[in-house]
């Protein structure tokens, strides 16, 4: 059954007709024959019939009798035909776009000169995106949030934004760096501060994973994900401690991609590894009463197998013995003999325990993209061999990534092996201290040079086997520059009055050293005198350098690590895990 309308569309008067059930769509169609109006641009209104401009699902009629006739509905539209454009040609408006692609647009229409187009300046831990900062002309520190205080982010903006005019130089082939072309440096001025200062926990290790955010791990075992000056989420690593942070090499794409393990954390006595969002993808155990005392990773790039990445761990005793458990002597030959038993069985234990922290335990799996994403295993055990002609192998104290290799280090020197086919580790080098040392921490630099941390704790020499090469030690401590393929010691890092802690290269080529708490500073080492000790020429002597910038911030420091420019630029930021918070200076 059908019923006549009346349309109404300016000062024309049009008959229609209607029938029960009539989808909206069909009478748009209907007006459109009429007049020549796209349904698109059609606003049909009829209160009596239905509410609001008329939709194409809306059905207009259930009950046709119980319409008047000649009822009348408005239509509003132009007939003038219009040149339809995709959105994409369409003109966009600021009004019309998000904060994040105003951001975006702003990123590469903006130079650092005015007639000059590139990116800016964007370090993902630190920078906010547009729309989210807080430009209210301020030149001071304020609070960003309940976790985060920094100055403005106009004001780091103009800071970056000067060193990068500053800082473009020549690149040195040598050490496949940027060589800066004048005095100007990492300011060393703090620009936020991460985390609670009255939060009991300290930030023992922290990391940045390859799309910029920032993992920073704590002592009760939180572990955070920071992004755009704020924390975006908070994990829990398995056990009540995160010792260390580290990240894995990306093969071929984003690391953690695929399920794949984009970064680990260990402490008591477990290693968990997660993916870049921050799920836990798998646990691997140590063995009972250890802990982990040092990681690394590492990649091995093979043609029959493809990319294989490995994690590397040496261990320390945590398991507490009670001094008093052999205090009362036995009173019989039955409780002599339990005791024997007993001490016998505690012997046993610290001996194996001692095996434990003598060996470093491997675990390789496939990273290629054939593999779709699972993690396999293999696991080895690698057990370097006494270097200082000692019956006893020294307990493994630092482990590093060099260039592929797998350096291990003990107070007695350095072993470097090198991985095999057959995912087997193999000796390649020993080198051996002039005296007993403790290893703060190890670093690989540029070309086949490591820097390494050492604290004497004797002043007896010791002697060396014929399958070891000694290493002068001209000072009790320091930061030893070591050439591994010429076995010498090049140069040492003399400008802390207490053991180095941590070593930090700088993608300008300086070098961060931080010292230990009756130290309290952060020292930074000039590329060009680096780049002249690591020289190699006929002059064998050892240069002890003394000569570094003394960073006014942060102070006394747990670890550092640099925050890239994820643009690509030779700007830099450095994270410095500070007791309880972290800092970040530019």
């Amino acid at each position: 059954m059908s019923k006549p309308i009346i349309l109404k569309w300016g000062k024309q008067s049009l008959s229609l007709t209607i029938h029960r059930g009539m989808p909206g769509s069909d009478l748009k169609h209907q007006i459109y024959a009429l007049t020549n109006v796209p349904p698109t641009r059609q606003k049909i209104l009829c209160p009596k019939l239905w509410k609001g401009a008329l939709k194409d699902t809306d059905v207009i009629a259930t009950d046709v009798d119980s319409i008047p006739n000649n009822t009348k509905i408005t239509l509003i539209g132009t007939a003038d035909k219009l040149i339809e454009k995709s959105m994409d040609e369409r003109p966009r408006f600021v009004e019309d776009m998000t904060d994040e692609e105003i951001w975006k647009l702003k990123q590469y229409s903006r130079g650092v000169n005015d007639d000059t187009d590139g990116p800016i300046i964007d370090i993902i831990a630190l920078q906010k995106e547009h729309g989210m900062e807080r430009d209210d002309g301020k030149m001071e520190m304020y609070e960003y949030n309940r976790l985060v205080t920094g100055l403005p982010q106009h004001q780091i903006e103009d800071m970056l934004l000067q060193r990068m005019q500053k800082e473009g130089g020549e690149k040195d082939p040598s050490t496949n760096s940027v060589r800066d072309t004048n005095t100007t440096e990492l300011k060393g001025e703090l620009a936020m501060t991460m985390g609670l200062q009255l939060r009991r926990a300290y930030v023992n290790s922290i990391a940045v994973l390859d799309n910029g955010t920032l993992i920073s791990g704590l002592d009760d075992g939180h572990v955070q994900f920071w992004r755009r000056g704020e924390m975006v989420k908070d994990a829990r690593h398995t056990g009540g401690c995160v010792d260390e942070v580290i990240i894995f090499p990306s093969s071929g794409g984003s690391a953690g991609s695929g399920g794949r393990p984009a970064f680990a954390t260990a402490g008591d006595g477990s290693i968990c590894l997660w993916t870049q969002d921050g799920n836990h993808n798998a646990s691997l155990s140590c063995f009972p009463g250890t802990t982990v005392a040092s990681m690394t990773v590492g990649s091995i790039t093979s043609e029959e197998e493809g990319d294989r990445v490995y994690l590397a761990a040496c261990f320390r005793i945590t398991r507490q013995t009670d001094p008093n458990q052999f205090r009362l002597p036995p009173q019989n030959e039955s409780e002599r003999r339990r005791r024997e038993a007993a001490e016998m069985q505690e012997r046993m234990i610290q001996n194996q325990l001692l095996d434990v922290t003598r060996q470093v335990k491997v675990w390789m799996y496939d990273a290629s993209e054939n593999n779709n994403g699972r993690v396999a295993f293999f696991e080895e055990l690698v057990v370097p061999n006494a270097t200082n002609a000692v019956e006893r192998t020294p307990s493994t104290a630092k482990v590093a990534n060099f260039a592929g290799d797998l350096v291990c280090g003990d107070e007695a020197g350095l072993q470097i092996f090198d991985a095999t086919r057959d995912r087997r580790f193999q000796r390649k080098m020993a080198l051996q201290f002039q005296y007993l040392c403790d290893i703060d921490c190890m670093e690989p630099l540029h070309g086949d040079y490591l820097a390494v941390s050492v604290s004497r704790k004797s002043t007896e020499e010791i002697s060396v086997p014929s399958s070891a090469v000694r290493l002068q030690m001209p000072t009790s401590r320091g930061v030893y520059i070591v050439d591994t393929s010429g076995a010498t010691v090049r140069a040492v890092l003399d400008g802390h009055r207490d053991r180095v802690t941590c070593i930090r290269p700088l993608p300008d080529g300086r070098l961060l050293t931080a010292g230990g708490k009756f130290d309290a500073t952060v020292q930074l080492w000039n590329s060009e005198t680096l780049t002249k000790v690591t020289k190699r020429d006929e002059d064998d002597e050892i240069k002890i350098l003394t000569e570094s910038k003394q960073m006014k911030k942060p102070g006394y420091v747990f670890d550092l690590i640099v925050l890239p420019d994820s643009n690509g630029g030779a700007v830099f930021a450095i994270a410095a895990a500070r007791y309880n918070t972290i800092n970040i200076l530019i």
